[in-house]
């Protein structure tokens, strides 16, 4: 009985190892005659079979199905299952020592992460940033080593507004220790002059040494771990999460202490929060970092008159001037900052309504403000003609220094808006 179990038994793995290699073979030549429809359904109807199955005929199985999904490469919305099917047989050769099909499997995956490539770079300048981070990602899934896309696909993530995705493919770098930096072989061609750039120090050497190029260079660019913190900052920004922002510009200001993009981020969130000292103390660092920039003087200059600094605020509108000579908005709020002295005398006229003598003293004073402050509206205007809110101001300063002519010419430029 026993030995008839062991024959039973015997002629069952037979008929599987029959039914496995028939099916696989079915499979194959639907595969060669490019009919991969049938190729697959063969496939369906054996893997069910390779339970037990030799790994040569396992390793057969994973080939043909990655081959079928991957129909020679033109299927491009199967690529990212043809991709994951080449990586199981990869996966299952180291596992079982076997490689027959290791060079093609190669071969055919590096195509499909090169049109990956190509399609991701086109969608991304297509401003098709949705698509191309899927593409970015799926390059990375199928090649390690190609880190660099992962960051890509984070980038494409951000101008696509899918800022939780962007957040955990940056966050993702850091965890596997990323870093950006590249190394690049760089010589002059002795021949032309022109720019060399080899795959090894070897090789570069070798070339100067055979005097085919000079000038050998190293170049190693610099870490990118400090912009990856800093875009998980901007990402919570944009998502509207203040707190976890600042906790990842905190974080990113660790690398980068004295990094602007990530000051003036800052300084944006606390503006928002109303916190405008600490946006004031931002704006100024921001300033020492990027002493030319006009819009951060006008900026400063705001806060400081808000804060009732009128004097200190002149002087960052005069800096604001001084590197962009038609601020119209820093001309205007010089004007602001001059009739800001205004308060305290009209406070006293109203003290001394009786006192004729000291009220027209004190009517001389006022005017010599609105003198002062008179060219500085008219500069505003200057470089913003159509401005009403500036003619506005000026109209009632003419009126007030009796320059009838001007204030008649200037309310018919705004009638005529």
């Amino acid at each position: 009985m026993k030995n008839k179990f062991l024959l039973l038994l015997s002629l069952f793995l037979s008929f599987g190892a029959t039914a496995q290699k028939k099916e696989l073979k079915t499979a194959e030549k639907a595969l060669k005659k490019k009919d991969y429809a049938a190729s697959s359904d063969q496939l369906q109807l054996a893997q069910p079979l390779l339970e037990n199955a030799a790994p040569k005929l396992i390793e057969k199985y994973y080939y043909l199905k990655a081959a079928a999904l991957f129909e020679d490469g033109t299927n491009s919305a199967q690529e990212e299952l043809a991709g994951e099917a080449y990586l199981e047989l990869l996966r299952f050769q180291k596992e079982s020592g076997m490689n027959k099909y290791g060079q093609k499997a190669a071969e055919d995956l590096s195509r499909i992460v090169q049109s990956a490539v190509a399609k991701g770079s086109t969608l991304y300048n297509g401003q098709k940033y949705k698509e191309a981070a899927q593409k970015f990602e799926l390059v990375y899934t199928l090649s390690k080593k190609d880190t660099s896309f992962l960051e890509n696909a984070a980038l494409a993530s951000f101008y696509a507004k899918k800022y939780d995705q962007s957040i955990s493919l940056y966050k993702k770098l850091l965890s596997i220790g990323y870093t950006g930096i590249t190394t690049q072989y760089k010589a002059t061609n002795a021949l032309n002059g022109e720019d060399m750039y080899f795959n090894s120090q070897k090789d570069m050497d070798n070339q100067v040494r055979l005097k085919l190029a000079s000038a050998p260079e190293v170049l190693v660019s610099e870490s990118r771990t400090g912009n990856i913190a800093k875009n998980i900052a901007l990402s919570y920004i944009a998502k509207g999460d203040q707190d976890a922002a600042l906790k990842a510009i905190d974080d990113a200001k660790k690398i980068f202490p004295n990094d602007y993009t990530l000051i003036i981020s800052e300084a944006n969130i606390y503006f928002k929060l109303g916190n405008n000292k600490k946006f004031l103390e931002l704006l100024k660092k921001a300033i020492e970092l990027k002493p030319n920039d006009p819009q951060l003087h006008y900026n400063v200059g705001v806060l400081t008159l808000e804060q009732g600094y009128a004097e200190e605020a002149i002087l960052h509108f005069q800096n604001a001037i001084r590197l962009k000579p038609d601020y119209s908005d820093a001309y205007n709020n010089i004007g602001v900052s001059i009739l800001e002295k205004t308060k305290p005398i009209i406070e006293e006229m109203n003290n001394n309504l009786s006192d004729f003598d000291k009220y027209d003293e004190l009517m001389l004073q006022q005017k010599e403000v609105y003198l002062e402050a008179l060219p500085y509206y008219e500069n505003a205007l200057k470089y913003n003609e159509k401005s009403p809110e500036i003619m506005k101001t000026l109209i009632g300063l003419y009126e007030l220094l009796e320059m009838y002519d001007k204030q008649k010419a200037t309310k018919s430029k705004l009638d005529a808006l």
